[in-house]
């Protein structure tokens, strides 16, 4: 299982604005999620946290919320590093974000003839489109988003890669996804450049 890391280009088609007040709560975040999650409560017995199990060693979602139950923020962690955060305030209003909602990207090398790749998206208040793949100079291919089942909150695909007859890959990454509390759209863009040797198998290609 390999990681290689994600250069993300983000592109707005929209005026940014404060917008309409977005209103994700405990009950939000619990009624979406696909997997059992760690809780942590005040002396009130309301939820003050909720985290993916094995965030704080490996990686996953840590939500944080005010008294008032909505979220205050979101953060998707890898090796405890922040890969991707949202940040709101006590009335609801998106404050501001760090990093992209494609939160993670594993490439898995089965040998010398295929590799797997998985792809995951932060995925409250928006609605992703296709991800569209290509690969070298073949055809582009479009994969639909699913529900995790790691993560919660999180959409996530799966797509192979035969690579017997390849000694590079050259992978080009798309997705528009609405944000559906201010109307903005947007969109991801990413590459990434990798040679296949006999003995390491896949690895970043080297700079020039």
């Amino acid at each position: 299982m390999k990681r290689f890391p994600l250069v993300l280009i983000l592109f707005i088609f929209a005026c940014k604005s404060k917008g309409p007040v977005c209103l994700i709560n405990v009950t939000d975040v619990l009624k979406n999620a696909t997997v059992k999650l760690i809780t942590l409560k005040d002396s009130g017995h309301k939820i003050t946290a909720l985290y993916d199990e094995g965030w704080d060693s490996l990686k996953g979602g840590a939500y944080l919320f005010y008294s008032n139950q909505l979220l205050r923020s979101y953060t998707f962690y890898q090796n405890r590093v922040p890969v991707y955060m949202e940040s709101y305030d006590e009335y609801g209003y998106l404050i501001g974000t760090k990093g992209s909602p494609m939160v993670d990207r594993v490439i898995n090398d089965l040998g010398n003839d295929s590799a797997y790749v998985q792809v995951y998206f932060f995925s409250p208040m928006k609605s992703y489109q296709q991800l569209n793949i290509k690969i070298n100079n073949n055809k582009a291919v479009n994969y639909t988003l699913q529900k995790d089942s790691i993560y919660s909150n999180v959409l996530s695909t799966t797509f192979g890669i035969n690579t017997d007859s390849l000694n590079h890959i050259n992978m080009y990454s798309r997705i528009k996804y609405l944000d559906n509390c201010s109307k903005v759209e947007h969109v991801l863009s990413d590459s990434i450049f990798l040679i296949k040797d006999s003995k390491t198998g896949l690895s970043p290609a080297p700079t020039r």
